[in-house]
């Protein structure tokens, strides 16, 4: 069952929105097409429980912030 996953994951990711965000990014890096994408969620979930403390600022999303420009752009439109 998912929640099983999802109370293993919160043991070493406390903070509930950063552990949706890195199940989000880690599933969208291991997504293969010929699997369900639920699937790919519980292997994120799973990895991410039995991660070492120091892999998990490895697997961390890079995203960086939106561009100033767009921001403006998007505001005149």
């Amino acid at each position: 069952m998912r929640s099983e996953y999802v109370f293993a994951a919160v043991k070493e990711i406390s903070n509930r929105f950063l552990l949706c965000r890195m199940t989000s990014a880690s599933a969208r890096r291991l997504h293969q097409g010929s699997t369900q994408p639920s699937e790919t969620i519980n292997k994120s979930l799973k990895l991410i429980a039995t991660a070492e403390p120091g892999q998990q600022e490895n697997v961390s999303p890079s995203v960086s912030p939106p561009s100033q420009a767009r921001a403006v752009t998007a505001g005149s439109s």
